[in-house]
């Protein structure tokens, strides 16, 4: 059996249980409660959604996922990019609020295995993996010519490990944590703005994608790491799939107009601002098709 894609908890069997905790001990959380999230309430904000917490979070000895589904856990537990998923994450709306506790000792990759063995146990999570050729993107330079700069190393060492500021607010009205060696987000206007500092090109094709909700591959040829500023209309940053942009989309130059008066797409914001483009492109995938999970977890 290939451990890299073993769905079932007989993958630990075989493959041998991670390090950190002895052979014997079973990969499973301590205490785990799952209970359907409330319906929400219309005109209500959703409210946090998604997993946290574990080794190496604020939180070590507690992983919590809130309004989450199956699909999502999914995500999580098998490190998944949403467009691998089928049925599609959209198609998935029952969703549920857990609450873990952690083992002492657990690594974050052993948390992985526990949130994998949840879905089997709990929801009796079945499926396979499917090599598929789907609609993608390749990021390539634009004609144009890049327009990102690459990162200056910090002075000193003690500037490098220092912490990062607090929230900052830009001349634009953004507001974010600059963070070193990552990404930052910011929302005001209708637009959202990232922040880049000394990122490396396949780390920003890795996001675009959940943005397009399709592949996007890094074809530039670029090594480095960047830093760079991309805003783009927030109609762009709901996860939805975005649509190969018609000829009647482009302007005059090349580009592509704006989405609305609120801002660039993102494929314009790209090329205008970062001098990188999306080309569609047949991608070869490994898709996560989910062939059965219950609606009603075994109970706690």
């Amino acid at each position: 059996m290939n451990c890299a894609i073993a769905g079932t908890v007989l993958a630990l069997l075989v493959c041998g249980a991670p390090s950190g905790r002895a052979a014997d001990q079973p990969l499973d959380f301590e205490v785990a409660s799952i209970k359907q999230a409330p319906p929400r309430t219309a005109g209500a904000p959703q409210g946090r959604m998604g997993c946290l917490g574990g080794p190496g979070s604020s939180d070590p000895v507690r992983y919590t996922c809130a309004n989450a589904t199956v699909s999502l856990m999914a995500i999580q537990a098998y490190e998944l990019k949403a467009y691998q998923l089928r049925p599609p994450a959209s198609a998935d709306t029952t969703r549920f609020n857990v609450a873990a506790k952690v083992p002492p000792g657990a690594t974050a990759e052993q948390v992985k295995v526990m949130l994998r063995n949840l879905l089997a146990e709990r929801f009796k999570l079945a499926f396979h993996y499917e090599k598929t050729e789907r609609q993608g993107y390749a990021l390539v330079v634009a004609k144009s010519g890049l327009k990102m700069k690459e990162s200056v190393p910090p002075a000193t060492a003690a500037e490098g490990d220092a912490p990062p500021p607090g929230p900052v607010k830009d001349a634009d009205g953004f507001v974010y944590i600059p963070m070193r060696n990552a990404m930052s987000v910011g929302r005001a206007n209708g637009l959202t703005r990232w922040v880049g500092n000394n990122v490396p090109v396949n780390y920003l094709a890795g996001l675009i994608n959940t943005l397009t909700g399709r592949p996007v591959i890094d074809s530039t040829g670029l090594n480095g790491k960047y830093d760079f500023i991309l805003t783009f209309s927030s109609d762009s940053a709901v996860g939805e799939r975005l649509p190969t942009p018609p000829p009647s989309s482009l302007s005059d130059d090349g580009g592509i107009v704006p989405l609305d008066s609120g801002g660039l797409t993102v494929f314009a914001a790209l090329d205008k601002q970062l001098g990188l483009r999306l080309e569609p492109q047949k991608v070869m995938i490994d898709e996560f098709v989910i062939d059965h999970a219950e609606k009603t977890p075994v109970e706690n």
